[in-house]
């Protein structure tokens, strides 16, 4: 099944044909009539439509086609509609007229056949061939590529390629082994399935002989069109042979010894016969527990050995030959190994002097000492070898005198009497040099002092009489020290001295008896034994002899020695000792004899045969079943064949154990067996691939698929199973897959979408997936059905619409044109077409506007009045688009081109062409003789029906005096009119005319002619006719910074009613008034500031002289400069007035009446409680809008926040629009409040042009402001704080990158995080962002059963009707969350209680969907969940985003929100606003900290965060209770009494001596505590105080209050309350002298604490102090106490030092 893709193509085919028939049935429909009639006369075809498939890109010119056949009358003759392409003989033969390629460019083609009977013309029938271009085969990939294991066998598979042929021809495959060769089915060692296109191996032996192959696949279909594809075949390398070692038996390495580390000894190779990875070897050393692993390195790539150590041949070590096994690796899995095993040489090197046994000689000689006779023996030895080792013997004499008496044998040491001593003094020291000297190249050498001392011939020396034999043999485990080795006995020659003492000569080596191994002691028989001392152990190993020199001496200190040799014997105490021996991996199914291993261990004994190893294992083992050892290689192999498959064993791996044993009878153990040692090996039956793949032979494949799948879509997994663990199985799609549609992973057996599906073509697959490993496989079914889906647009009857109609209003519910759709591929069965329109006048978002509308019967209506003409904003040619979506408008769509063109109705009257450029000008004072105005009309309609000719005339209903000063007449042949003056002007009268011409357009005009009235302006031209007068005019300056470069600020103004004069007057300084800030321009009178012009006001003077009247006059103009930080204008407030431009804003209505700029200044300083001259309005600019836009900023000591000051302004918007007769559009100018403004997220940010000004110029007053701009951030919620911004005094670390913070201040740029409120009192803070996705998190705490927290939104009637808020309120004890976007409020309420003097961690996030509220990030539950969906408004339309532009507010609202509810619409629910009673902490909008320490302004709230209680009533109050009451408030009465008189007497001694301690007044006033002596500082009713120390009556008002109630400025305050003191007429008279200058001691200030002392709680009000900046919190904090609670305590003052002083309290 599947294999002709037959319903989708005939559908398509069945369609095109019943187009086509309808076509040729619609044009011919009444021949069809005719022809029944007259059959013998009309051609007839035997078919209708002819196709054919014949063209490829080989097809030549003159190619014939196809034959078409007519019947009827005879000699028909034929033609076709396409010369060009096709041409037709008489017999009905189609022929090309070009060639394939240029054919097949036009795809599907067509043409009409005509069939016409040669006697009568009209006769003739038509027929439509449809010719389809052959494509080609094309194949699913360009290359392929495929893995074979070396040793697959014959038949194996390589490769499935496949080929899809869009024609369903069928499909050839070959192979082509290069270009230009010709397609067989068989190259090298492959052949492919000619019907299926597998690549296989052959079945004929063969041998791979390259690592890689390449050739090229061929599809070729039955027109002989071919595809090619490559394919590269890799054989893979199996990894049967070991590395192997060629030269192993030839290695001879020597190194030197005293060679530094690193020094190369050898390069060893080791060859691999297989390929790739399998032949890349690793060298590595065997180790064993003693072995020399440490003395040496091997590069793992090169294999070449070095030293890691500096080698001694000599003693102590003895690192003569060192035995080293190296290993070769090959990459291969399992790796495969070879050893190798040589022993390196240490070469001697003549590095040791020789060494004398003594450190010098002395010896005693009678004086007749015969010639020739010994004398004594010197012995020296050399640690070096062979000749290096060799040692001779020379004699010198120190003094001349003692030459030529002895001499030394050269080889054996002996020194010898040459020379008679008679004459040589008894006691006469012969001093003689030995050397002793090497036989090296460079030989070295010692030397030692001998002294022979010439005695009597009575002192002789002893003579042994018993001398020990020349050598004597030891075992090395000889260790009784008791048994005699050697005996000897002397004699003395001196009766005087018959005593014989004995000793051992201690040489200087080991050999010589260095370490007394060996003792002497005498046997009381004069004679001596010499025995094993025990001090040291022997061992052959190290040393092999020993040469013993025994000492015989007498009393008279004569000597004689004889020297004898020890030989130790070796015997068997080592113990063989392995070489570490890696686990192996012998491969199933090897023949018996296969190598496995060689093992390999070493015995330090030095003889044989005790250092011979021999292997085996042990008898009757498993090892010995299964594996031989050779005994003296110790090289292992297999007895038989191993199946890593065999189910009998538990594991593929064998634990072989090695027996290791020397050749002799142990010496360390008590037993006649060899030394013995065991080894274990871990051999592993390494896998080969015997077993083929298996699928499971119960399991049924099959998937469906939907025919949308995406390529690379996953279908099914296909899985077999092999029993080899190390075959790797590669699956194939081999049969099935028609169109390689399908790909199949071929290491995990995914089935995948290769190609694009197609359920009209094939809905069933029946593929088989191959699993090979490389040498056998296994086939396996798998079914794939396609699934329908929609995936074929719906079809148009036409392929574009046109229509022309009249322009002008029409019937909406009358369709304009009916269009029509329908779906070829309804997958429910049933069409279901939904039209839709775009293009202009067509707005999806906003379809109240809509132009036009299609109705579900592909009814196009007209929803507004057309109108054609592009000046009034029509338009000609509507280009729309139809569209038509099937599956009820979700599924496939398509569109075509509907094309509306309006035609002209007269519906404009004309209007006269006049600009600003052309308006004409008739002077004043000239006569109006001569003077012609041309003047032209136009049409917004179509000229050439409803335009000219023109007729013109003075409005009849024009002022009669402008009938008397103008004329208009129509000028016909020009298609114009003239205007022409009657009398002569003067300007000063009247500047312009606007003079009213009526205008007609054509008669013929239809429907009806129109006549319109338009004004054509005449400027009356200037004469310099007036003198002038003195002029007063003033500009205001803002300097951003003090950047302003040097700029036109203004100029100079006169009082002169002539205006184009300027030409006439000159400019000038006052003379002596010459300003160095500013410069002048004689000629036009332009003051320029310049740059770096300081603060100020400056009054600057000029004289103008006007040359035509010969008249100076003055000018003054005053230029105030204000420098503005960049704080105040980033922190600036905007408003936006309606209707309203900047020069009226600025300009004065009359001279005394002050301009809408100078009173909004008035109003702002009042609303502000701050003085005019601290308002700062700086930015007047002209919007897009007609109104204009105005930039302000405030301050007292610092600048206000904008959210303070807009706050302000919107609470009090519509007292500011009834004061001065505006509309305020917006307060805080924002476009991110209209959605419209972005289409996701939106921040505005306010840009600053540094050096760019804003002018707003007039008569008598100007503006020059700073130059901002707003840019709206789409996409973007906030602009982040820089990291290195540090509040609060905090001050950034280089080091840590990060903030270092005051206490109390934890946030990351040093913000506050906790607000409390006391249930009266709200705190603002900048708004809530416009944002796609918006998270809010705060830690509340409150005890309020009904409160407000927080609310953003409206708090005067919104701008633009935007009416969006969100609010966080508590009700009956649960968090309820409101979030209103402009259509509706939302309301989100977890169930859980929170008033419950518990911190709490809320979580609110939205987006433009809904809502989620969260309490202590539970989640889940609806007692800590709640969630809503944003509303829709009344007319189902919804908007997105929380836009507001008012400050947050926490604590409560500084307006009811009941009175903002009345003026919304969309407000359905309303949050409370009760007053709120505790904390919020830790307050975050996605990345913004609040600063909750810092609010723009607010009231009633402080930094700590108090405990909180409820009142709960515990005592009932009865008659006892009462007296107790009264009792104890009598006691208090009392107590308070005693308090204030003890007050009183303590603050007269106070202030009673003053002493003046100047060091008080040095003071660091940043420091915590500094000045706290000053206790009066801002109380200044100190002043007052009179000589008695009585204050007046008339006491100043509580500190920290104006009289309005409003906080005034710092600078009002003290001003104030200054100027009370100087108008008190108690006060102290201006000629005493005080020292006030003084603080401490010297004044009678105590400490600044006083400031809440002294005075009635309620009298003091210190929350202004949060009035006057940052610098004053901390003192607000300290002097602040908020709500009075004598219950509650405050805090400490941070760092402050207690008062001392009687009468101080804290607030």
């Amino acid at each position: 099944m599947g294999r002709f893709p037959a319903p989708g193509r005939l559908w398509r085919a069945g369609a095109l044909l019943l187009l086509i028939l309808a076509v040729v049935h619609t044009s011919s429909g009444g021949e069809v009539r005719r022809r029944r009639r007259r059959q013998d006369e009309i051609p007839v075809f035997q078919q209708r439509v002819y196709t054919t498939r014949n063209v490829t890109a080989n097809t030549r010119n003159n190619t014939r086609l196809i034959t078409v056949v007519a019947t009827g009358p005879a000699n028909i003759r034929y033609s076709v509609d396409n010369p060009r392409l096709f041409r037709i003989d008489d017999d009905g033969n189609v022929y090309t007229n070009t060639n394939g390629r240029q054919l097949m460019q036009g795809g599907l083609l067509n043409f009409t056949v005509l069939a016409v009977n040669p006697e009568h013309s009209h006769r003739a029938a038509s027929a439509t061939v449809l010719v389809s271009a052959n494509q080609p085969p094309k194949f699913s990939d360009p290359a392929y590529a495929a893995n074979v294991y070396e040793n697959a066998n014959g038949g194996s598979l390589v490769r499935a390629v496949a080929a899809q042929d869009r024609d369903t021809d069928v499909i050839s495959y070959f192979i082509r082994p290069e270009p230009g060769a010709p397609d067989v089915e068989e190259f090298e060692m492959f052949t492919i399935n000619r019907q299926t296109g597998v690549i296989r191996l052959v079945t004929r032996p063969f041998q791979f002989t390259e690592e890689d192959y390449s050739f090229l696949v061929i599809a070729r279909d039955t027109h002989n069109q071919n595809d090619t594809a490559a394919v590269h075949v890799h054989i893979i390398d199996v990894n049967n042979n070991r590395p192997m070692f060629p030269d192993c038996e030839n290695y001879r390495p020597e190194v030197e010894e005293n060679k530094p580390s690193g020094t190369p000894v050898l390069t060893v190779e080791a060859i691999d016969a297989d390929k790739g990875e399998n032949a890349e070897v690793e060298y590595s050393l065997v180790t064993s527990p003693s072995s020399p692993e440490s003395f040496f390195d091997i590069d793992r790539t090169t294999g070449q050995l070095t030293t890691l150590k500096v080698f001694n041949r000599d003693e102590p070590d003895h690192e003569k030959e060192l035995r080293v096994i190296v290993k070769a690796n090959d990459r291969g899995s399992p790796s495969l190994e070879g050893t190798c095993a040589f022993v390196v040489n240490v070469r001697d090197v003549n590095d040791n002097h020789p060494m004398f046994d003594k450190s010098s000689y002395q010896e005693s000689i009678p004086r007749d000492t015969e010639l020739n006779s010994a004398v004594l023996r010197i012995s020296a030895t050399d640690a070096d070898s062979d000749e290096n080792g060799t040692v001779e013997y020379d004699l010198t004499s120190l003094r001349d005198a003692d030459a030529g008496y002895f001499s030394v044998d050269p080889r054996t040491g002996v020194i010898t009497l040459v020379r008679r001593l008679e004459g040589i003094s008894i006691d006469y020291d012969f001093r003689l040099t030995a050397t002793a000297r090497d036989r090296g190249a460079d030989p070295l050498s010692a030397e030692v002092s001998v002294i022979i001392t010439v005695k009597d011939s009575n002192t002789r020396p002893p003579t042994f009489i018993l001398r020990p034999n020349q050598t004597y043999h030891l075992p090395e485990n000889f260790r009784d020290t008791e048994a005699p080795i050697a005996r000897v006995k002397a004699v003395s020659n001196s009766p005087d001295s018959p005593a014989i003492y004995y000793d051992i000569v201690a040489g200087s080596q080991e050999q010589t008896n260095r370490d007394r191994t060996f003792v002497v002691e005498e046997d009381g028989d004069g004679g001596a034994i010499v025995k094993y001392g025990g001090s040291r152990q022997l061992d052959y190993e190290k040393l092999e002899s020993y040469n013993i020199t025994v000492r015989a001496t007498t009393d008279q200190q004569t000597g004689a020695e004889v020297t004898f040799r020890i030989d130790l014997e070796d015997s068997n105490d080592e113990v063989p000792i392995f070489y570490n021996t890696d686990p192996v991996t012998v491969p199933e199914n090897s023949e018996p004899g296969t190598y496995v291993t060689k093992t390999s261990a070493i015995d330090k004994d030095g003889t044989a045969p005790n250092n011979q190893v021999t292997y085996r294992f042990e008898p009757n083992s498993e090892e010995e079943k299964l594996f031989s050892i050779d005994p003296n290689t110790g090289e292992i192999k297999t007895r038989e064949r191993f199946d890593r498959e065999d189910l009998s064993r538990p594991s593929p791996f064998y634990t072989v154990t090695v027996v290791a044993e020397d050749g002799a009878p142990s010496g360390i153990r008590n037993t006649s067996r060899p030394n013995t040692v065991k080894q274990r090996i871990k051999v592993e039956i390494g896998d080969v691939n015997d077993n083929p793949p298996v699928f499971d032979p119960n399991r049924r494949y099959k998937a469906t698929i939907s025919e949308q799948a995406n390529k690379g879509a996953n279908v099914m997994e296909v899985l077999a199973s092999d029993q080899d663990s190390d075959s790797k199985i590669q699956y194939q799609i081999t049969d099935g897959n028609y169109g390689g549609v399908f790909d199949i992973d071929s290491d995990t057996g995914i089935v995948r979408v290769k190609n694009a599906l197609d359920f009209e073509r094939v809905n069933t697959y029946k593929i088989t997936v191959t699993a090979s490993d490389g040498k056998y496989e296994a086939t396996h079914a798998v079914d794939i059905n396609v699934t329908n889906i929609n995936d074929v647009p719906p079809v148009f009857d036409k392929p574009s619409y046109q229509l022309k109609m009249s322009e002008g209003p029409r019937d909406s519910s009358e369709p304009i044109v009916k269009v029509t759709a329908t779906d070829p591929d309804p997958v429910s069965g049933v069409s279901s077409i939904v039209y839709k329109l775009s293009g202009p006048g067509v707005f999806p978002e906003h379809p109240e506007d809509d132009v036009f509308s299609i109705n579900e019967n592909g009814e196009v209506l007209v929803q507004k009045i057309l109108d054609r003409d592009e000046g009034t904003g029509g338009r000609e040619v509507w280009e729309l688009s139809v569209q038509a979506w099937d599956e009820g408008g979700i599924g496939q769509g398509n569109s075509v081109p509907f094309t509306l063109t309006l035609t002209d109705i007269n519906d404009n009257a004309p209007y006269l062409v006049q600009s600003e450029d052309t308006r004409q000008v008739i002077m004043e004072n000239k006569s109006p003789e001569g003077v012609v105005i041309p003047v032209e009309a136009d049409d917004f309609d179509d000229h050439q029906w409803n335009g000219p000719p023109y007729t013109f005339a003075l409005d009849p209903d024009a002022p009669a005096e402008l009938h008397d000063m103008f004329s208009v007449t129509t000028v016909e042949q020009d298609n114009r009119a003239e205007i022409r003056p009657l009398v002569s002007f003067d300007r000063e009268m009247q500047k312009e005319y606007n003079i009213p011409v009526v205008v007609s357009d054509r008669d013929t005009a239809s429907p009806t002619s129109l006549t319109g009235t338009s004004l054509f302006t005449i400027i009356i031209g200037d004469e310099n006719d007036n003198d002038m007068k003195d002029g007063v005019s003033a500009i205001s300056v803002f300097n951003f910074e003090g950047k302003m470069p040097d700029t036109v600020v203004g100029r100079v103004y006169v009082d002169d009613p002539d205006d184009w004069d300027l030409p006439d007057k000159t400019f000038s300084w006052l003379e002596g008034e010459e300003y160095r800030h500013f410069e002048l321009d004689r000629d036009t009178g332009n003051i320029t500031m310049k740059y770096g012009t300081p603060n100020g006001s400056y009054p600057l003077k000029f004289q103008v002289f006007d040359k035509k009247f010969q008249s100076t006059v003055s000018a003054l103009v005053t230029v105030e400069v204000r420098l503005l930080p960049r704080e105040a204008v980033t922190q600036s407030g905007s408003l936006r007035i309606k209707d309203v431009s900047a020069a009226e804003f600025v300009s004065r209505p009359d001279k005394d009446t002050p301009s809408m700029h100078e009173r909004l200044i008035t109003e702002l300083a009042r609303l502000f409680s701050t003085a005019p001259e601290n308002v700062d309005l700086f930015g007047v600019v002209d919007n897009d809008d007609g109104g204009v836009d105005v930039r302000y900023a405030a301050h007292g000591s610092p600048y206000y926040e904008a959210e303070k000051m807009d706050g302000i302004v919107a609470q009090n918007r519509d007292m500011l629009e009834t004061m001065f007769g505006i509309k305020i559009e917006q307060v805080g100018i924002n476009d991110c409040i209209y959605e419209h403004t972005c289409e996701g997220s939106c921040h505005a940010e306010l840009k600053i042009f540094d050096n760019e000004v804003y002018r707003v110029q007039t008569n008598t007053s100007s503006i020059i402001g700073v130059k901002t701009e707003l840019q709206y951030k789409c996409n973007e919620c906030e602009a982040k704080m820089a990291p290195e911004i540090c509040l609060h005094d905090g001050r950034w670390s280089e080091d840590q990158k990060k903030c270092e913070c005051e206490a109390g201040f934890p946030g990351p740029n040093c913000q506050g995080d906790t607000i409390h409120f006391e249930g009266t009192g709200y705190a603002w803070f900048p708004q809530l962002t416009a944002c796609n996705a918006s998270h809010l998190s705060f830690d509340l705490t409150t005890v309020s059963e009904e409160a407000l927290v927080m609310y953003n939104g409206p708090i005067s009637e919104p701008s633009h009707l935007v009416q969006d808020f969100f609010a966080v309120d508590v009700m009956e004890g649960r968090l309820r969350v409101f979030m209103n976007y402009g259509t509706g409020t939302a309301v989100a309420s977890p169930a859980l209680k929170i008033s419950d003097n518990h911190k709490h961690h809320i979580d609110i996030t939205w987006d433009p969907e809904t809502m989620v509220v969260l309490i202590d990030s539970c989640v889940g539950s609806s007692e800590c969940q709640a969630s809503a969906a944003a509303p829709a408004g009344p007319d189902g339309q919804k908007n997105s985003f929380l836009n507001v532009d008012t400050p947050l507010q926490l604590g409560g609202s500084a307006v009811p929100l009941d009175q903002v509810a009345a003026v919304m619409t969309s407000w359905d629910r309303v949050p409370g606003w009760g007053g709120f009673t505790g904390c919020v902490q830790n307050m975050t909008f996605l990345d913004r900290v609040f600063d909750l320490a810092q609010p723009a302004d607010g009231v009633g709230y402080s930094s700590h965060c108090s405990e909180l209680a409820k009142a709960t009533p515990v005592i009932e109050t009865s008659s006892s209770f009462l007296a107790v009451l009264l009792a104890c408030l009598a006691i208090l009465l009392i107590l308070v009494i005693v308090v204030i008189m003890y007050r009183r007497r303590h603050v007269r001694t106070l202030y009673k001596e003053p002493v003046d301690e100047m060091r008080d007044t040095i003071i660091n006033y940043d420091d915590e505590g500094g000045g706290e002596k000053d206790q009066t500082g801002y109380d200044l009713s100190v002043l007052q105080v009179q000589a008695n120390g009585v204050a007046p009556k008339d006491a100043m008002r509580p500190v920290g209050l104006s009289p309005s109630g409003q906080p005034p400025s710092v600078r009002s305050f003290i001003d104030d309350n200054k100027n009370q003191v100087d108008r008190d007429e108690q006060a102290w008279p201006s000629d005493d002298c005080r020292n006030y200058a003084y603080e401490g001691g010297g004044s009678s200030a105590g400490s600044l604490s006083s400031l809440n002392s002294g005075t009635d709680d309620n009298d003091l009000n210190f929350d202004i102090l949060n009035e006057f900046g940052p610098r004053f919190r901390k003192l607000a904090d300290m002097y602040g106490g908020g709500d009075d609670d004598d219950d509650e305590p405050p805090p400490p003052p941070v760092g402050g030092r207690p008062s001392s002083m009687a009468g101080e309290s804290w607030c």
